[in-house]
């Protein structure tokens, strides 16, 4: 049934404003993206799949000017118009990035899925259980950013869309008749609030790297040295770190680096084609390695004392029981990090509002605040 699609390939301005006409009227429609990170250092959204009605249709953004799809992202920004996606935050995050664009009226399976409990919450995993659809999943890391692509690559694309609005319709018959669709109410709309953030280089970025932890001196220089100059070539070439040369290389050439071309031909993932396309550089750079940075201190944890532990404890046992009762992993039901706060807090909580100050709010809060109250309520009066 996938590989028979044959989705509508709109790169007009035109086609954009017909398609944004179509979406509005039917008040909700299926969105997704694809993007080349796998394939380019400065990656980008590739494609736009839009499902609306029966019309399948995926957007080439590249043959496109951002004022070109202005239309459809003014569609998406109606919050009386429903917008259908699966696991949103990252398309939330890059269509923020590279357009400026905000979803509102934001519909995601992903998240019906966790509130339900689903075991498995991937789109081909739901859709195979809930319809007996399999998608394949062939062009899983197929680069976006070429053209033309195939039918085949059309079709896989498509298919993240084409079945949105009866797997959406579905999980929100069965959120309604738990009493929960109005927490997914609450999920979307935070995630609805999502922007992209851009993060500053990290000069101990090197560090995360398997096997640098192990290096001292000169080596610890030349493995940070090397992931600079691997990284400045990566951006010169648009590439992936990874396509210029790999972690383990980088430390087989930070243990025991080689003096000549011909040496460093050997070195596991180089090769001649490498040393004839970068070898005198990488060469100058292990012969001259600049200074690493020290090295990171790490960050103490803070003393938790022992009543802390003790509340910490209790809580996580309470929230699991109530999230075994739900059907709903603790960790999504109430974040670790969220029970550290609130064992932590000092004076007595006693009241709702307290516990939302703490990150514990909204539906979480009707579902675990009596009884975090409770246990606590219960550890203070064991103290007295």
């Amino acid at each position: 049934m996938i590989e028979g699609l044959r989705p509508q390939w709109i790169d007009s301005a035109s086609g954009i404003a017909d398609l944004a006409d179509r979406c509005c009227a039917a008040g909700q429609f299926a969105l997704d993206t694809e993007a080349d990170s796998l394939h380019s250092y400065f990656h980008k959204v590739c494609l736009i799949q839009v499902t609306v009605g029966d019309l399948n249709a995926v957007v080439d953004p590249l043959a496109l000017e951002p004022v070109d799809l202005g239309p459809l992202f003014d569609v998406c920004r109606r919050p009386d118009v429903k917008v259908l996606m699966h696991g949103a935050d990252y398309d939330v995050r890059v269509l923020d990035r590279d357009y400026g664009a905000q979803i509102r009226g934001l519909v995601d399976t992903q998240i019906m899925a966790q509130i339900l409990g689903e075991p498995r919450t991937g789109l081909a995993a739901l859709l195979e259980g809930d319809f007996g659809v399999v998608l394949d999943k062939k062009h899983q890391r197929a680069d976006w950013g070429r053209r033309p692509l195939s039918e085949s690559m059309l079709a896989y694309a498509a298919a993240d869309t084409v079945f949105l609005a009866r797997l959406a319709a579905k999980l929100q018959r069965r959120l309604e008749e738990m009493g929960r669709w109005t927490w997914a109410e609450e999920e979307f709309a935070k995630l609805e609030g999502v922007r992209h953030v851009f993060v500053e280089p990290d000069p101990y970025a090197f560090e995360r790297v398997k096997g640098v932890g192990n290096l001292r001196g000169r080596s610890r220089d030349i493995a940070f040295s090397l992931f600079q100059w691997r990284d400045s070539e990566a951006q010169r070439r648009n590439v992936p770190p990874f396509k210029v040369f790999g972690n383990r290389s980088l430390i087989v050439l930070a243990t025991d680096p080689p003096t000549d071309g011909k040496a460093l031909a050997k070195v596991e993932g180089m090769g001649p084609r490498f040393v004839a396309r970068s070898g005198r550089k990488v060469i100058a750079v292990l012969e001259r390695p600049q200074s690493s940075p020290d090295r990171r201190r790490s960050l103490r944890r803070p003393i938790v004392e022992p009543e802390v532990k003790r509340r910490m404890k209790k809580l996580l046992e309470k929230r699991d029981l109530i999230g075994n009762e739900l059907g709903i992993p603790g960790g999504f039901l109430c974040p670790r990090a969220v029970v550290v706060e609130v064992a932590a807090a000092k004076g007595p909580l006693s009241e709702p509002e307290a516990l939302s100050n703490l990150g514990l709010g909204g539906w979480r809060l009707g579902v675990l605040g009596e009884a975090f109250l409770e246990e606590l309520g219960q550890e203070n009066e064991s103290q007295l």
